[in-house]
């Protein structure tokens, strides 16, 4: 399905600690991908939910929430987004093996990802 928010990232200042509190406030699960201070997270097996990450929040951020919204075109999409008074606020990064991911602000502030998943 298109447009549907299919991952959330958990952007913290001490990623150690966040997933050790999820694991133990929620149960859910967290395995590090590759060598980055990144945890991909496993919150359950049932319908409806999304699984997401803890990652470390980049250097001057404050900690924050970015969702993620799966789309077939990403050019496509930054364009809809823009026509609808968005803005695109990050440059298109290649995500190997996973997608092309960029950042969307809508009028009201609150930012979110886009991706364009990579073919298989």
């Amino acid at each position: 399905m298109e447009n549907r928010l299919i991952h959330f990232e958990f952007n913290s200042s001490d990623p150690l600690g966040s997933v050790a509190f999820f694991e133990e406030a929620l149960g859910w699960t967290f395995n590090r991908w590759g060598e980055f201070d990144y945890w991909l997270a496993t919150t359950g097996e049932e319908e409806p939910g999304i699984n997401g990450a803890v990652g470390l929040a980049p250097e001057g951020t404050a900690p924050n929430t970015i969702n993620t919204v799966q789309v077939a075109d990403l050019e496509a999409a930054i364009s809809a987004c823009e026509k609808a008074g968005g803005s695109c606020v990050a440059e298109i990064m290649e995500i190997p093996g996973v997608g092309r991911w960029t950042r969307i602000r809508e009028p009201g502030g609150n930012e979110f990802g886009i991706i364009q998943p990579a073919t298989r």
